[in-house]
């Protein structure tokens, strides 16, 4: 039964195309590492040719020319890369479809040297009987080329484990550097899901007390004020858990948390939000703007007799969006120097998601206020 589940699943995994995948991942891998090895081998060869070639034409008894020289170079070349060509179609098949790793992978190893040596020791003395008309005779002629290709064949696996441990520990490093990004990924988000977290309940909070102490001094207002925030709450909410929001739906948000700021504050509060409608497709982080309307309602213009005015624009400068709130409120005191944790808050975002690629400073007004900008890249909805 376990067979039979097994070949379904084998004939499922080529309906699919996912075995041919598979060996195609494995192709691409293999071919370019069994090219290097036969340049290696080419080279090898060639080298020793040369050695040989003028070894003996240093031991020769009359001057051989350098054009005779890289002649018999290239015949012994010739011959013997035929011979390590045939020792490596044996090698490299074990090395691939062999064990993965430990005590197995060595026994294999071993094997396919000692195979390799053999049929190269045979196909030489083939081509020795071929030139010379006779085979070989007596153990020494097989056993001194046997030795010979052995550890030629050594090398071929020696230096095709090395590069094979290579390769595995490059691989290694760079699925260690994927997870790495990937952790890190996961911790920013969450990060940002942590700091946003700071936010609504802050301005919840606020919101109810300011509620509550209505209720206390004018009932009417009271309810016009709870009417005002379950319209905030149904703006909001759909949208408050999301990672990106568009100009859009901050500004609804901003006016309507600016009406129910209107009904705590009456005559005290104007404002005006000015977000052309082509930018109000871009993309932004949910509630940063809001924060720093409600930064400059609470600490600005809600402690002044008088009141004051809220403006609120967005402005593309190049490739980057600029997102402005100015008011006419009590300007640089103390909780309004930029230590809040509002626009802590903001700063921790915009790193967060952004890097040095975005801003949140604070500028005095003339002839009182702040103005607060955050400069981010602008992106546009695309869907």
């Amino acid at each position: 039964m376990a067979a039979m589940e097994t070949r379904v699943t084998d004939w499922r995994m080529i309906a699919s195309g996912k075995r041919f995948r598979i060996w195609a991942r494995r192709v691409r891998v293999i071919v370019p590492s069994g090219l290097r090895m036969l340049a290696f081998v080419a080279a090898v060869v060639f080298l020793l040719a040369m050695f040989r070639q003028l070894v003996g034409a240093g031991l020769a008894d009359e001057v051989v020319s350098v054009a005779e020289i890289a002649a018999s170079v290239w015949t012994d070349f010739v011959r013997h890369i035929a011979t390590a060509l045939l020792m490596f179609a044996v090698i490299q098949p074990l090395r691939y479809l062999g064990p993965v790793g430990g005590a197995r992978r060595v026994a294999v190893m071993i094997v396919a040297v000692v195979l390799a040596a053999a049929i190269a020791t045979i196909e030489n003395a083939a081509w020795l009987a071929w030139m010379d008309g006779a085979w070989p005779d007596g153990w020494l002629f097989a056993l001194l080329p046997f030795i010979r290709f052995a550890v030629l064949a050594g090398m071929l696996v020696a230096v095709g484990e090395f590069h094979r441990a290579e390769v595995r520990s490059l691989e290694a490093m760079r699925a260690a550097e994927g997870d790495r990004a990937a952790l890190e990924q996961e911790t920013l988000k969450a990060r940002l899901k942590t700091l946003e977290a700071q936010i609504e309940p802050h301005f919840l909070f606020n919101t109810l007390a300011n509620v509550r102490r209505l209720y206390e001094t004018d009932a009417v207002a009271g309810d016009a004020m709870l009417d005002r925030l379950t319209h905030y709450l149904e703006v909001a909410l759909p949208s408050m858990r999301g990672d990106r929001a568009t100009l859009e739906r901050e500004a609804q948000l901003i006016e309507a948390y600016l009406d129910l700021q209107r009904v705590r504050m009456g005559r005290r509060l104007s404002y005006h939000v000015d977000i052309a409608p082509a930018l109000r497709l871009i993309e932004v982080p949910p509630m940063m703007l809001l924060t720093l309307v409600e930064n400059a309602i609470k600490h600005g213009l809600a402690p002044q007799r008088e009141g004051g005015h809220v403006e609120v624009a967005a402005r593309l400068d190049g490739s980057d969006l600029r997102l402005v709130v100015a008011d006419t409120g009590r300007g640089f005191r103390g909780d309004t120097a930029g230590g809040g944790t509002g626009l802590a808050n903001i700063r921790a975002r915009l790193a967060a998601m952004f890097g040095p690629a975005a801003e949140l400073t604070l500028a005095p007004r003339d002839p009182r206020g702040l103005l607060a900008a955050i400069r981010m890249p602008a992106t546009a909805v695309t869907s």
